[in-house]
């Protein structure tokens, strides 16, 4: 549907065409008195002109809503500028901030590998050390102690284990020895009397008192005995020390309540 000023200025047009032409016909005087008058050749004339009058209002239209659209697209590309400006914006502070990490956490590992690296030789000499404790110590819980450390040494070897998970597995086992001598247990294992000999075996109730001493007792509680420093085995001890044996395993098991028994524990040495 096209405009009414449209329109209008399309009769205007139309009118200015005819009234030039009229003026051209009535304006030529004397020179067109004696030439007659076609009104067919007229009424053609006129029809051209008001053709290519309505040519160029179609032309000035498509113009016009050529400009509009390309006014709207502009307007629509601004925009887009815009938001591509602030978008570009956003991805420089991100790759900014990235490339600060990235710097950050190379700085992180390289100081924790020098970090590991000094720390290493100290691990493995607490390593050492705490062996050569559990060696000269009482000989409770062999198996599972033993496999312990050999956990940690194998996880000292490891080149994809952290130092902070070597160090975290070192202060563990320390920490757990430690708890050793502040705790009371009782546990089976299979011992040898007077030896190695598998003649004299028994499976027997031991009695851990922290690292003090260590005492069995027979499943029936019948026999008992106590693991002897100097002779560096299982010995028996005298039917007198049974009740206290038993009762102290009772406890331990808090199979009854607490209280003081007299125990086989020996002198302290002074060094």
């Amino acid at each position: 549907m096209q405009c009414s000023c449209r329109r209008k200025t399309c009769l205007l047009g139309q009118h200015r065409v005819i009234a030039m032409v009229m003026a051209a016909i009535v304006g030529g005087g004397a020179a067109w008195a004696d030439v007659p008058i076609d009104p067919l050749r007229i009424h053609q004339t006129q029809s051209e002109a008001i053709a290519i009058s309505q040519q160029t209002q179609q032309a000035e239209d498509r113009w016009a809503e050529e400009k509009t659209a390309l006014q709207a697209r502009y307007r629509t590309l601004q925009a887009e500028e815009k938001n591509l400006i602030k978008r570009h914006a956003s991805l420089l502070a991100q790759v900014s901030a990235i490339q600060a990490r990235q710097a950050e956490a190379q700085r992180t590992i390289a100081e924790t590998a020098r970090v590991g690296d000094e720390l290493q030789p100290h691990l493995d000499a607490l390593v050492t050390r705490l062996e050569a404790h559990i060696d000269r110590d009482l000989p409770f819980l062999p198996i599972e102690r033993a496999q312990r450390m050999a956990d940690i040494k194998t996880v000292l070897t490891q080149p994809d284990t952290s130092i902070a998970e070597r160090s975290r597995r070192v202060m563990e086992a320390i920490k757990i020895e430690t708890e050793y001598g502040q705790t009371v247990e009782v546990y089976q294992e299979t011992i040898y009397l007077g030896g190695q000999e598998k003649d004299h075996a028994i499976v027997a109730d031991i009695l851990r008192v922290g690292r003090l001493a260590l005492f069995w007792r027979s499943p029936d509680g019948k026999t008992v005995g106590q693991w002897d420093r100097v002779a560096n085995g299982w010995t028996r001890l005298p039917d007198t020390y049974r009740r206290s044996i038993n009762d102290a395993v009772e406890m331990a098991l808090k199979r009854r309540t607490i209280d003081l028994v007299k125990l086989p524990l020996g002198r302290i040495a002074q060094q």
